[in-house]
């Protein structure tokens, strides 16, 4: 009789996009149609040197329609070591936050795990209904930057 050692295939992961859902203080959401935003009113940066570098960004919804926004290019720079971020709403509010990626392939195949906190270090929370579950990141209105 013999053992089948065989390891289970596994199989590469593909690296998911940074996933913001953006709220205020109130936690209402800020893509919502009562809102008074849209998503040309926010840019995502990273500082590069000296220079800052604007990332792509797209809508998105979850599976039970909450807007998002997401950026596959941010995912790309923090692989690369880039991890701190900044949010900019309407030229007048900004949130700054770290979203580190990592690349592991001790199991063979290629698996990322991502991370994300405030800028004082604390986890930013995640969605708990729907699919994909984006972080939740607050901008605070009241405050002009």
């Amino acid at each position: 009789m013999s053992c089948n050692e065989e390891e289970e295939p596994c199989t590469d992961q593909t690296l998911t996009p940074l996933q913001l859902m953006v709220t205020d203080l109130e936690d209402n959401n800020l893509l919502d149609e009562g809102s008074d935003y849209e998503l040309a009113d926010f840019k995502l940066y990273y500082q590069d040197g000296t220079d800052m570098t604007e990332l792509t960004l797209e809508a998105d919804e979850t599976s039970d329609e909450q807007p998002f926004i997401k950026s596959l290019e941010a995912a790309e720079e923090s692989l690369d070591g880039q991890t701190e971020f900044q949010l900019v709403l309407a030229d007048d509010h900004s949130v700054t936050f770290d979203f580190i990626v990592t690349l592991s392939d001790a199991s063979g195949c290629d698996v990322y795990t991502y991370e994300a906190t405030d800028s004082d270090g604390e986890d930013l929370e995640q969605v708990s209904e729907g699919d994909p579950k984006p972080y939740i990141i607050q901008i605070d209105l009241d405050t002009e930057q």
